[in-house]
């Protein structure tokens, strides 16, 4: 997850963090899917995050102040959840861009737009983790025309599973892969 740096707000951290870090993102693509991890109350995967440690429950609004203990404040499923929504809300609402498409994860249902008319295949989504479903929605591009897909990740569980993609993806088509080293700092 993106540092809020000097954002005071959550409305600051979207407009002048997280959206320019898409827009950039939007350059060089013709379609950006966000897809981000759900979290499910009676989930194998929320026990072993508990053990993580704790943080303090925050409402996220755009007037809310940004948590001091950024950290903490992503330890709660919670609050990540509402910052997910928050954050793809701010962006839908941003993107104007009429060649380009967007496609983001929510919950279970899938946000478009445009508003793509097949969308069958990528909701509703139960997957809990962001992992599995990424390789959903690449493969969902691939069969809509984009043939050079960029899958990036700081999850080396996502390069495993991309391989059994690129065997489903046709000759023409490259499946790239950004593979990051998340810090400490950045989760």
């Amino acid at each position: 997850m993106l540092k809020p740096a000097a954002s005071k707000t959550f409305e600051e951290y979207a407009q002048q963090i997280f959206i320019p870090y898409m827009s950039m993102k939007l350059q060089t693509v013709s379609r950006l899917d966000l897809v981000w991890d759900t979290y499910l109350a009676d989930s194998l995967k929320g026990s072993t995050r508990a053990k993580r440690g704790q943080g303090v429950r925050r409402r996220v609004v755009a007037a809310a102040a940004i948590p001091g203990n950024w950290q903490n404040f992503l330890r709660v499923d919670s609050n990540k959840t509402e910052l997910f929504r928050f954050l793809s809300a701010a962006l839908m609402e941003w993107f104007d861009q009429e060649d380009k498409q967007l496609v983001i994860t929510d919950g279970e249902a899938v946000l478009s737009k445009p508003l793509l008319p097949d969308l069958t295949s990528l909701a509703p989504c139960n997957h809990e983790e962001a992992d599995s479903r990424m390789l959903l929605h690449a493969s969902h591009a691939g069969q809509h025309g984009h043939h050079a897909i960029l899958i990036r990740t700081v999850d080396t569980d996502v390069v495993a599973l991309a391989v059994s993609l690129a065997q489903e993806l046709q000759p023409e088509d490259e499946l790239w892969l950004a593979f990051e080293q998340a810090r400490v700092s950045d989760t």
